[in-house]
């Protein structure tokens, strides 16, 4: 299936916020509280999301046109030069929307005049960091570790742009 990658319009909200419920269900069973993950409540990511939209917070979707509608398939977003989220829905992973978003995401960063960009992943999240490894990040050499929801420890990843 193809997809294509473009800004998030308001309309877009929803499915971004079942996408990201999906990701995090699938991505973090076992390393998140089971019933933290139970908790995510599609509504209230929405509404998060809207307000990121408000305050003009980008936000890039890939999406899929399936039945003759577009349907968000990942999304990811940025705030300065830090991209704050990337989540691809389970079903989409490893065709390419994660490498697309970032690509995209990182482009933005180079076109604003960026020379680095950067994001946080769990530690315990071997699949995403072997994602952004194989995607050009490398692991912050300085060593800076962020404590998160239940003390969980976060990585960051870099990449000097422009890309090539």
């Amino acid at each position: 299936m193809n997809f294509r990658v473009r800004l998030a319009i308001p309309e877009d909200i929803v499915a971004i916020a079942e996408v990201q419920i999906a990701s995090w269900r699938g991505a973090y069973r076992g390393v998140i509280a089971d019933e933290t993950l139970e908790r995510l409540d599609i509504a209230h990511q929405a509404i998060q999301w809207q307000r990121a939209m408000d305050r003009k917070v980008p936000v890039w979707v890939a999406v899929s046109e399936i039945e003759g509608e577009d349907q968000v398939v990942g999304f990811a977003s940025l705030r300065e030069n830090e991209i704050t989220v990337l989540y691809v829905a389970p079903d989409w992973q490893r065709r390419g929307v994660g490498t697309a978003l970032l690509r995209a995401v990182l482009d933005a960063i180079a076109v604003a005049g960026g020379t680095l960009g950067w994001l946080w992943v769990l530690e315990a999240n071997a699949a995403a960091r072997a994602f952004y490894a194989a995607a050009g990040g490398r692991a912050a050499d300085d060593g800076p570790v962020r404590v998160g929801q239940q003390e969980l420890r976060q990585v960051r990843y870099l990449w000097d742009l422009p890309l090539a």
